[in-house]
């Protein structure tokens, strides 16, 4: 009789901790999402990392401030800024109140016009009017070529013959899903231009935490914002900061942007979350400075040696560069730079 309930008693106590154990691990799911990986940076800190061919495209961030949440960088997709939506209602945080647009360019303020109409949509004053100028010339062009291109990337994906696990392949993937994007955007797009601005410094402050909005100026673009976490230490960089991706540079002004990463570098950093690639380091600040460098290393070689601008696209792409993902927009920064240096790019500092 004493084993039997021994028996029982040891089969309750299981069962208890087996409701116990699965009542954690409901509570402590990530929403899972074909376009991006959610990554926990820390208690109600989170990035939103595009996936290989998702339609996310660029990186976002989400912050819990303890009466609202702000979201950073909302995607190019509008349905997949609603995917983001969706996870913060499932991780129980607070609705959104603020969103950051670090720049102008497509792929980090389409999202906008998911978000309810009292959301703050914030960026520098001239980020918003680049939006308010440049949006409605950016999707009359992309009726006519995003569909053409969609159809050239889906056609190479239907017709690839080698391993659909190469980085050829997820090449292809991934800018078949950038065209799909635009194609599907087509008609759909509400342009929502930031009416709250910050020129230098803001602070938001919530029951718990705070969050710094930085601006240095220009950079990737002709204006860029960084958001920071001073008590966790860690820095949203917009595309100040690519890691393992080409950046693109054309829209850019270099010196500024290394400038730009010299003030960044003055941050404490533990964590970055790049608008492009996944979560680093500091170290992340130093290589797109070296990047920048040389790229204009390599174009001033050519220069020097009497080519004309058509020898960018013999150069070869150095390690360790030579396996990052964008790599068309290492020749693209080429002839930008080339351009820049020779002169033919007038106002890029």
């Amino acid at each position: 009789m004493t084993n039997i309930l021994a028996m029982k008693t040891l089969t309750f106590s299981l069962f208890v901790s087996l409701l116990l154990y699965c009542s954690c691990q409901q509570k402590e799911r990530v929403p899972d999402s074909d376009n991006f990986n959610l990554v926990k940076l820390a208690d109600g800190v989170y990035a939103c990392i595009n996936k290989t061919g998702g339609k996310a495209i660029c990186n976002a961030g989400i912050v819990d401030l303890g009466d609202a949440s702000l979201v950073f960088d909302p995607f190019l997709s509008p349905r997949v800024a609603e995917e983001l939506l969706q996870t913060i209602h499932e991780l129980g945080l607070p609705p959104v109140k603020y969103v950051v647009n670090s720049h102008y360019h497509n792929d980090h303020i389409r999202g906008n016009q998911v978000f309810p109409e009292d959301a703050q949509i914030i960026s520098t004053t001239k980020t918003a009017q680049l939006i308010a100028e440049k949006e409605p010339q950016e999707l009359a062009a992309e009726e006519g070529y995003a569909p053409k291109q969609l159809a050239f990337f889906d056609s190479l994906q239907q017709n690839f013959q080698g391993d659909t696990l190469s980085r050829a392949y997820q090449s292809i993937n991934m800018w078949k899903a950038y065209f799909e994007v635009l194609t599907e955007s087509i008609g759909n797009i509400k342009t929502r231009v930031p009416t709250s601005f910050v020129d230098a410094k803001k602070i938001i402050v919530g029951p718990k935490r705070q969050v710094t909005l930085l601006t240095f100026g220009k950079g990737h673009t002709e204006s860029d914002l960084v958001m920071y976490l001073p008590d966790e230490k860690i820095l949203f960089s917009g595309d100040i900061v690519f890691d393992g991706m080409h950046p693109y540079m054309p829209d850019g002004f270099p010196g500024a942007w290394m400038n730009y990463l010299d003030s960044l570098q003055k941050l404490e950093v533990n964590q970055l979350v790049p608008g492009h690639g996944d979560v680093t380091s500091a170290m992340a600040l130093k290589q797109m400075k070296n990047y920048i460098g040389m790229v204009e290393a390599k174009a001033q070689e050519l220069l020097d040696a009497g080519l004309q601008e058509s020898a960018v696209d013999t150069v070869t792409i150095p390690a360790p560069f030579d396996t990052w993902w964008f790599d068309r927009f290492f020749f693209i920064n080429m002839h930008f730079m080339y351009g820049q240096l020779s002169g033919n790019n007038a106002g890029k500092d």
